[in-house]
């Protein structure tokens, strides 16, 4: 059961390294002799891996632009190089946001091939 497990997981990476679609993954998995039950539970599966992928993905541009945030507002308040407070305040402020929402893209927003 647990090397079922791994190799389905194995099988997962490889699938999305590939961006396998969904007609593609059926195809192969109706060659291994699979019924239609154990391939629409696989495609679950594989589904809900993804979706886990792309939220721990979010999470973490989430993390690191709150970070740059962090570390951009402290640069503008302490003012080590008072030349370069406007690319402190405004450039990397505003990298911090953009990669902050990008990961709130990846969280919030459901991929288009994952939908009905």
């Amino acid at each position: 059961m647990v090397q079922a497990q791994t190799n389905a997981e194995i099988d997962f990476r490889k699938w999305q390294h590939d961006k396998i679609s969904k007609s593609r993954v059926f195809e192969a998995l109706a060659n291994q002799g699979l019924s239609s039950e154990e391939i629409n539970s696989v495609w679950q599966n594989y589904s809900r891996f993804r979706i886990e992928h792309r939220n721990t993905r979010g999470w973490l541009w989430m993390g690191i632009g709150g970070f740059a945030g962090l570390i951009s507002c402290v640069l503008t308040m302490l003012e080590p190089l008072p030349v370069l407070r406007g690319v402190f305040m405004y450039g990397l402020t505003s990298v911090a946001v953009a990669m902050a929402l990008y990961g709130c893209y990846l969280v919030m927003e459901k991929p288009a091939d994952e939908e009905g």
